[in-house]
């Protein structure tokens, strides 16, 4: 981070003598200023900003003005956790601070008040070296405050005990972790993945170390490393909590269990099984306060949104949505069925498992072990006399045949299945066994989908992007463009450019023609020609079009959706 040099002329010795300079203070109001300060025992920038005598922002742009300093965008800068790491939290908040750069024999620190020279003394004897102030606005500093030191909050309160030594990226090192206790660690675990969005915690045993990652917006993100002999205890604590086998090591497991982090009850599915270095674990968060989107808050543009809603109308048959682990099929389901009026429609899932609870619905759960398979679970539904039948997921034949059969008797049933897009969709029902006249008879529609991740508002900017990606946007939407909008990378998208995930989608109706050429076994070309001809919108495209209206990348685009072919 780059600094100008400092003005020649001589500092101020406060800001409200150097707001009286600049002509928006009179002497009075700065003589109040220091008075009310003295009273509170309150900083003047705060004095200054909360009388409304100058905004958090003019005043720091004002301040680095006439003191030839930087005005610094924390969110658009990257925060050196082993500049954080030198200044204790409290230190931080009490003087409103933020270390963001360690140099060679000093500290660059955000400031409100560089003027404060009492706190600046105070903050190089607590460091250690030479602070070089820059200016940002209390609000910035604040909330950045929270993102930098959240997760070595949460480490020292885990290792209280242990000497709290660092790596040179600034977090704890293993020597840190040793004496934390497992509960310690898991609690931390979990707190720490709800503030970062994170779906999954992977724990994965290495050669020399236990590899954690949160996946968030469906990329894995290496959060720490913990000593190796930190793992049996953690397995075997996770295990006890999910009510699983803690002696049996070589077969995989599955669990589930139920924490209240911060307020909050958060249901955990937990899976283990055995490595080739130890066992590893994977913990699928569920928080069960999550509201499930409506149909308009998927992704989905108008013309795919009317058309899909036109296959929701249908009065019976089955609409499959389709598309890999992870692509958000169980969202788009709960959306759809939410849209159902549940007053006076029975509406009956089955899913495995139940992941949200919808209101007005009746959710049953799968058991596979005591018998209660979709299959046999389906056939005591259809005597619960259903109007919507929500079946999580057609993984079999015998399954596939029951939600069809379940389809021509009058009801609408709402499925998922794996399969890369609405064509292959309908071959993966007819791979399974399913006879094609069933099919064609039954299906109603086929929405395939995909999530990418959104461009990150807090760093959003135009740049020229490679070749490669220049040519498969203009091969979709036949535009020549350079320059799209990408995220740079900010302290809020933690430097990865993206924040959430919005969907992708294409939808299927089974239209006459369709079901000709698939009852006449014509090749997957001729059926996917025919759908493009009914008004279906291919995944690519639709893609391609989000990147047009600035909402994901054409990076994204391809790294989700070119592998199909």
């Amino acid at each position: 981070m780059t600094r100008p040099a400092a003005a020649a002329q001589s500092r101020p010795f406060s800001l409200p003598q150097l707001l009286v300079g600049e002509g928006m203070l009179s002497q009075e109001e700065a003589a109040r200023v220091r008075e009310v300060a003295q009273r509170d025992k309150a900083p003047v920038w705060q004095v200054l900003v909360q009388e409304g005598l100058v905004s958090s922002r003019d005043l720091a742009a004002i301040t680095a003005m006439r003191l030839g300093l930087s005005m610094v965008s924390l969110r658009n800068s990257t925060i050196d956790r082993e500049a954080v790491a030198l200044v204790p939290e409290d230190v931080a908040r009490s003087y409103v601070v933020l270390p963001v750069e360690r140099n060679e024999d000093s500290i660059t620190v955000a400031v409100v008040d560089p003027t404060d020279l009492g706190a600046m003394h105070d903050l190089t004897a607590r460091i250690g070296v030479a602070v070089e102030p820059v200016v940002a606005t209390s609000e910035d500093i604040l909330e950045h405050i929270e993102i930098a030191y959240r997760l070595s909050a949460g480490l020292a309160d885990a290792t209280a005990t242990a000497p709290l030594d660092r790596s040179p990226t600034g977090r704890l090192t293993a020597s840190a972790l040793r004496s934390a206790r497992p509960t310690e660690l898991i609690d931390l675990l979990l707190r720490q993945a709800l503030q970062d969005r994170a779906s999954d915690i992977h724990i994965e045993a290495t050669e020399r170390h236990l590899r954690v990652r949160f996946r968030i917006d469906g990329i894995l993100h290496d959060v720490m490393q913990l000593p190796l002999e930190s793992q049996p205890p953690l397995i075997s604590r996770l295990k006890i909590m999910a009510g699983m086998n803690i002696a049996e090591r070589r077969r995989a497991q599955d669990g589930q269990f139920v924490v209240e982090v911060e307020g909050r009850n958060v249901d955990v599915r937990l899976a283990v099984a055995s490595t080739v270095n130890g066992e590893m674990a994977v913990l699928r968060l569920l928080d069960k306060e999550f509201t499930p989107m409506g149909l308009d808050q998927l992704g989905m543009s108008e013309a795919v949104l009317e058309r899909y809603r036109r296959l929701l109308g249908v009065p019976n048959g089955m609409i499959v949505v389709c598309g890999p682990t992870g692509s958000g099929k169980s969202t788009t389901l709960y959306a759809s069925t939410l849209r159902m009026n549940r007053s006076e429609l029975n509406v009956v899932s089955l899913e495995d498992p139940v992941e949200y609870h919808i209101a007005d619905a009746n959710q049953m759960q799968v058991h596979p072990h005591a018998g209660i398979t979709f299959a046999t679970q389906l056939r005591s539904i259809l005597r619960l006399d259903p109007d919507v039948i929500l079946v999580g997921e057609i993984r079999d034949e015998e399954t596939a045949v029951v939600a069809i059969q379940a389809a021509l008797t009058g009801h609408l049933v709402l499925t998922s299945l794996h399969a890369n897009d609405s064509v292959a969709a309908l071959l993966r029902l007819r791979d399974l066994g399913v006879p094609p006249y069933l099919i064609a008879s039954s299906v109603a529609g086929i929405v395939a989908q995909r999530m990418v991740r959104v461009i990150c508002s807090g760093c959003r900017t135009a740049s020229a992007r490679p070749l490669a990606e220049q040519q498969a946007y203009a091969d979709e939407l036949g535009e020549t463009r350079e320059r799209f909008l990408t995220g740079s990378g900010c302290n809020v998208c933690a430097q990865t450019g993206y924040r959430g995930r919005t969907g992708v989608f294409e939808v299927l109706s089974m239209t006459d023609a369709v079901r000709q050429r698939f009852l006449a076994d014509e090749p997957r070309r001729s059926l996917w020609d025919q759908a493009l001809a009914d008004g279906m919108t291919p995944l690519k495209r639709d893609g391609m079009l989000k990147v047009r209206d600035g909402i994901t990348t054409p990076y994204e685009v391809i790294r989700v959706l070119f592998t199909l072919d």
